[in-house]
Formats: C-alpha cells, structure tokens, sequence
C-alpha cells in the first residue's frame, strides 16, 4: 500500500524518450534500474556535484542517459554486443554522443587506469561479480567519491532459502558483497531499501 501511495505521489517521467526505454525493458525483459533508484543517484548526484560518472553495466543505455541529463559525462562498459548497438542508437536518439562515451569490453578485462579519475561509480553488472568490480574500480575513484551498487537484495530472495542450486550460489554471492561492503574501511557504506537494494559507499580519503 505505501509503495502504491508513494508511485501515484511521485512524479512520473515524462521525457518521451525515457519512456520509450522504459516501456522497450519492459516488453523484452532488459532489466534496468527502477523510477526510486535512478531517483536517489540522480539527487546523489545533485547533492555531491558529480560530473564525471563510470557505469559498470550498461545495457541499453538507459540510467547512463539519465544521468547525462543531469549534467553528467559518463563513461559506461558493457560486453553484450547487442546490448552496445541498441545502447548507442538510443544515446544518439537522446542526442547525448557527446555526453556519453559506451566502451565495449569486459570490465573485468579492462585496464582501469587507462580510464581517468572519476566522481561517482555505479555498478549495475554481473550481480555474482560484485566484489571484483568494487575491488578493480575503486582506484577510480576521488578522495570523498562515491560508489553505488545495485540489485543487492534480489527481490528479496537474498533472505529466503533457496533450493536451486545456481540460484543459491548467486544469492550468497549477493549476500557476501554485502557483508564485504559494509565492512570496507576505506570507505563508508550503507545498504538501502530502494529499488531492488543499493549500497551507497563514501570514500574516506
């Protein structure tokens, strides 16, 4: 009921292009981030006054077009071919080319330091590979910079007991990043209840 309330209140995208992808995720099952999650990393990003983005993950472009629109140039990784060529039409339809550079490359393969210093990272990729692009893209990071990843509660099955094996596996590996991130010295880190679960981590230094 309180979620109901808080979507009716809320306001509701307008921009024709947003909507368009969003309706596209919808109707060919292409997860992307929900309307309370880009809402929170769109206000992070006004709070912070972040300018220089990396998206790990970025299926068909969709949350690296709105935080473009924010003011933002963001760099995104995706290694799904069809993924990058419906990702690069739709950024060109947003006439946002300039704002948004799409690099094609495993982010775990990729050479980090090639890619500059950034003022907020958001990882939205492989949920069971978590950990490994904290670790690998940390040192992107600015003093007081943030990092936010999603999907950390897995519609809630990350609590559940699960019988499938493979399902299973990935639920603990969830679980173990959230474990990690919380206890990550170098920054600050709190789990949230928005969208599907996202950690918001402060570098301290």
């Amino acid at each position: 009921m309180i979620q109901t309330y808080l979507k009716e209140i809320n306001n509701k995208e307008t921009n024709p292009i947003l909507v368009s992808l969003k309706l596209y995720a919808e109707e060919n099952n292409v997860p992307i981030i929900t309307d309370e999650g880009i809402h929170f990393i769109k206000q992070i990003i006004e709070i912070s006054n972040a300018k220089k983005i990396l998206e790990i993950g970025t299926a068909i472009g969709y949350s690296a077009i709105q935080m473009a629109l924010s003011g933002c140039h963001v760099t995104t990784i995706e290694r799904d071919e069809k993924m990058i060529e419906l990702a690069n039409k739709n950024i060109e339809n947003a006439k946002l080319s300039d704002k948004i550079n799409v690099i094609y490359s495993d982010a775990l393969e990729l050479d980090e330091h090639e890619l500059g210093i950034f003022d907020l990272i958001f990882i939205d990729a492989a949920k069971s590979q978590s950990i490994n692009f904290f670790n690998k893209y940390k040192s992107c990071l600015k003093s007081k910079g943030i990092i936010i990843t999603d999907n950390l509660l897995f519609h809630g099955l990350v609590v559940e007991e699960i019988k499938e094996r493979n399902l299973r596996q990935l639920t603990r590996k969830i679980d173990n990043f959230n474990h990690f991130v919380v206890s990550e010295e170098e920054f600050s880190t709190y789990i949230y209840g928005i969208g599907d679960g996202m950690s918001l981590s402060i570098k301290r230094m």
